[in-house]
């Protein structure tokens, strides 16, 4: 059998593999090295966890397995490496080597201290339907005089269209610098159209407000100088609250004894 050729896996372990991937399982997910090849990896405990969740219990196969314990989901996770799903790894005890750099254990079996290494990469339905569209939108692109005359005339106004928007765009963007070029000269500081049009912000709150004045930026030093003061601030109430726990440690070591702060020896 060719080594490259996927083996057949069964269905409930491969709906198990696909939830263990799966956001909802919560299983942290790690990067190594394994024979120069980048690969993901997990420990044993996260998967055995996993599994023992109320997520799992509502899957399909979570539901015909029934309620798991610690020891049925280790077996079911055992279970799996006869299936290459994954492969028990170890990590290099050197410590001078990266904690990364993944070798292959050579008795397979699953213990939740264990480190194992996926093999699965679970259903390619949706790489597979990716390919096809832009294979797809290749081959219609390369055949477009083929197409019909009403459609082509479509794509043509359609990117005249938005040619046309780029145009008022940069129109628009080069006439707001010039008007805040003449403000800042006329009227400091300076007005701009859109001011939030370049923001990180909405489509719609890009062009709200419609003007606004210019805002200089604060000078570095000044940042430093504010930070400076923020942190003596903070020191500041750092010190006082110590001085404020001294005092009533202190309180409490001279206040003296009352009946409440003796030890009940009949009840002891």
């Amino acid at each position: 059998m060719d080594a490259n050729v996927p083996p057949q896996r069964p269905k409930n372990l491969c709906q198990v593999a696909d939830y263990l991937l799966s956001p909802q399982s919560g299983l942290k997910k790690r990067d190594g090295v394994f024979h120069e090849t980048r690969v993901t990896y997990f420990r044993g405990k996260g998967a055995v966890n996993s599994l023992l969740k109320p997520e799992f219990r509502q899957t399909a196969v979570g539901k015909e397995l029934g309620e798991l314990t610690r020891e049925s989901a280790a077996e079911l996770l055992g279970s799996m490496i006869p299936h290459q799903f994954f492969l028990k790894v170890e990590r290099p005890s050197d410590p001078e080597m990266p904690r990364n750099m993944l070798s292959l254990v050579q008795y397979q079996s699953f213990t939740e201290d264990g480190v194992y290494l996926w093999r699965y990469e679970g259903s390619q339905l949706r790489t597979h339907l990716m390919a096809g569209g832009l294979l797809l939108i290749v081959l219609a692109g390369v055949m477009f005089p083929l197409w019909p005359v009403p459609l082509r005339l479509g794509v043509w106004y359609l990117s005249v269209g938005v040619l046309i928007l780029l145009g008022l765009f940069f129109a628009m963007a080069i006439f707001r610098l010039i008007l805040f070029m003449i403000t800042w000269v006329v009227l400091k500081p300076g007005i701009w159209l859109f001011p939030n049009l370049f923001e990180d912000v909405g489509f719609v709150d890009s062009f709200i407000p419609l003007w606004g004045w210019h805002e200089p930026e604060e000078p570095k030093e000044s940042k430093k100088a504010s930070k400076k003061i923020a942190s003596g601030e903070e020191a500041e109430e750092v010190v006082q609250t110590q001085v404020v726990s001294d005092e009533t440690a202190e309180k409490i070591i001279k206040r003296k004894p009352m009946v409440e702060d003796v030890a009940d020896e009949d009840a002891a």
